[in-house]
Order: C-alpha cells, then structure tokens, then sequence
C-alpha cells in the first residue's frame, strides 16, 4: 500500500514543488499598503498602513502545500521582520511572532491529526517537517524547500536576540507555545530549528561532501539528484539565520561551524555552475541552469537564487562578493528587466522568453528589490514598476521590502 502512494504521490510532489515559485498574492477587499515616496524617511503613515494590513491577515488553517515556504503566509514573515527593522514597532513583532507561532503549532509532528497533521512521509515516520503534498496525498511529502520555514521562523528569533532591551518582557502565548518571554520563545524557535535539521535534514538531504542532494528510493521526488538552485537557497537561508541566532545567544560555536560550512559550500556549488557573459550594455552576467544537469534558470526561480546569495551576502562570511552580487543584478536589471514580450519582462536569466514558469512578469518579485540594494541606480525603476504593477496596495512582501530599502537609503544618505 506503502509503495503504490508513493507512486501516486511521485507527480503530485513535482507539481507541488514546481509551482513553489508562482506570486500568490491577490488583491481583496480591506486595509491598503502604501508608499507615498522612494525617497525620504519612513512615514508615519507608511507604517500604519501596513500595521492595518497585517492586522486584517490571519494565520493559514493549514500548513501544507508549502504554504510556509514561498506562499504569502511565509512572505508575511519576512514583510513584518523588514519593517520591524525600520519602525521598531512592537505591534509589527507581535504580529511576527503570531505567524511564527502558528507555524510551528503546524509542524506536521505537532499538528493535530483531525486538522491534517501526524501524517506518514515517504520515510515511514511522522517527521517534523511542513508537507509540500497536499492533504489528501496518501503519503505525505516534504524536502530541503523545509529550510524556508525555518528561515523565516528564525528572522522573527534573530529579531529578538539582537535586542537584549525586550528578553524579559512578557508576551502572549499560543497554545502549543513555548516560552513566556520574548527571549525565551526566540529560544525556543532556534531550539525546534535545530531539531529540524538534526532530524530531517541532516540524514537525508546532506552527501559526505556536504552538497544539498535528494536521497534515493523510497523518497519519490527527484530521487539521488542534486537539489535544484532555488531549494538549495531555501535550505542556506535557513541555516545563515540559525547559524546567527546561536551567534547571538553564544551558546553553541561548534554548530555555527557547522551551518557555515555547509553555506559555504552550497554557495560555492552554485558559483562554480555559472557561466559568465556580458549584457547589451556590457555589464558581466550570469548564465546558469535551473540544476546541476537541466534546463536554462527562468526568472521565477531565480529570484529564489538571489535572495539567497543577497542574504548570504549580507552575513559577511559565507564567500560571496560584492562583485557575485553586482554580477547576479546585472543579471537582471541588464538582461532581465532590459525586454519585454507583450508586457513581460524575460522569463529567462539569459533575456529569452518562454512559457509556464518562464513566461516572465509585469512586475518585480519581492526577493529581486534586494538586488536594487547592490544596484543602487536601479531602485527608482524597481518602484515605478510595482507602483504601474498595482502589488504596492495588497502585497505586504514587495511593499515592506520597499520601505525597507527606502529606510536603508535615507539612512546611508543616498540621494
């Protein structure tokens, strides 16, 4: 029985993992988000807005079909810890913390069974992962995309740690919770972070040499094969930020070694598989695939791969230069952004255009404004086309990570 849902269970993962990258946000009825300028300090309305907006947006009901990794839900995450860093709105990390919690409570070892959790992996076992698969799989499925949950759980403990002022206060807690105190839940977090990776990502996703690959049968999704770029970054991101929670708390150096090493070498891995060549302008790029042996990279999942090299980047010591990020945005403010096709821009890393996940967008993903923070002359063209776009009003992700970038400059003084 086992081995014939893991047979059905084969093509819904690859669909499930395929459609990881697509926007999911959609406009509704309620609180907008604004921008009133790409130049200034952060108004006060700025942050209002926004406050509005995540307050009228509940935590999922359920926590499968990698709802957490690229859905809105987990953007949520990230848009609350940007603007934390620039209002230091208590409200903001309550509200982070709230999407944490909810996140953990849906762990698929923690989710009650009546509400989709304690399902069986490919592995046999109930393990402490957030299932890829949908809900009715007769075998649930999840992989190293799990690092993503982590990740962003992890944004709202490094939050916490980096500011000693707030560890004692007390904060509401979530029922299946732990820690009555900021600083005692940002533990926690790190905590169940650890045991994520000790329990399912070091036995089964991680070669001798360190390299981020699927293990073999049973596990039905892309069996042996090197993890796509995209996944890759997913699991880095979530290691980069673990490695500096327990920097933070001083507690253990010898798994900080162990995170950054594998970030080093995943990103190295990444590095060594780009081809270089010159944009239209003449600025160098990059050329890569979507895996180790596959097709050309489309832009949808590329914007996984730069978040992940910008917050690899912006740690300051995983081997990423300012010249990989200047050549990862020339990428795509040269090449990317520099054609269109009936409205869209290149679907390809290389300035083509195809279809499905490579039919290109009219708009700019959230993870590629981090790249309008290494070039800097392009984050005026980055908000003019969300403004045209419409996202600025109901995509908390694209407009956080703005006003973000818009604190960051004012306070770098950059005209």
């Amino acid at each position: 029985m086992m081995f014939t849902g893991l047979l059905v269970l084969g093509s819904l993962i690859v669909q499930a993992q395929e459609v990881q990258v697509q926007e999911t946000e959609k406009v509704t009825k309620g609180p907008k988000m604004v921008v009133e300028s790409l130049k200034g300090k952060v108004t006060g309305k700025e942050i209002q807005a926004f406050k509005n907006y995540i307050d009228s947006v509940p935590a999922p009901k359920t926590h499968d079909r990698n709802v957490m990794v690229y859905g809105n839900p987990g953007k949520m995450l990230e848009a609350c810890g940007r603007m934390y860093e620039v209002s230091k709105d208590k409200d903001i990390l309550n509200r982070m913390i709230y999407y944490s919690d909810a996140a953990m409570a849906g762990r698929n070892d923690v989710e009650d069974a009546s509400n989709g959790g304690r399902r069986l992996l490919w592995t046999g076992k109930v393990e402490p992962v957030w299932p890829s698969s949908p809900s009715s799989a007769s075998v649930a499925d999840a992989g190293i995309a799990t690092g993503s949950v982590l990740a962003h759980i992890l944004y709202t403990a490094k939050l916490i740690l980096a500011d000693s002022s707030i560890w004692s206060e007390k904060i509401e807690s979530h029922p299946k919770s732990v820690g009555g105190t900021y600083k005692e839940r940002a533990e926690w977090y790190v905590k169940q972070a650890d045991y994520v990776i000790d329990t399912w990502i070091l036995p089964h996703y991680v070669r001798a040499d360190q390299k981020f690959y699927f293990p073999g049968a049973p596990n039905p999704y892309k069996p042996n094969d090197a993890a796509p770029w995209n996944q890759l970054f997913m699991l880095t991101n979530g290691l980069v930020r673990l490695s500096q929670c327990h920097v933070l708390l001083k507690d253990s150096p010898e798994r900080v070694k162990q995170y950054d090493e594998l970030v080093k070498v995943n990103v190295s891995w990444f590095k060594e598989n780009t081809t270089a060549f010159k944009s239209a302008t003449g600025t160098p790029c990059w050329k890569f695939n979507y895996a180790l042996v596959s097709r050309k990279e489309d832009t949808n999942h590329f914007a996984y791969d730069s978040e992940g090299m910008w917050l690899a980047w912006d740690a300051g010591k995983y081997g990423v230069t300012l010249q990989d990020m200047t050549t990862m945005a020339n990428t795509y403010f040269d090449v990317v952004l520099a054609k269109q096709t009936d409205g869209r821009f290149a679907g390809y890393v290389d300035g083509s255009t195809g279809v499905g996940h490579a039919g290109g967008d009219n708009y700019v993903r959230d993870e590629y404004i981090y790249l309008a923070d290494i070039r800097k002359d392009k984050f005026d063209l980055v908000g003019q086309i969300e403004k045209a776009s419409g996202k600025i009003a109901q995509s908390a992700q694209i407009t956080a990570r703005l006003l973000w970038l818009k604190d960051r400059r004012f306070k770098a003084g950059v005209k």
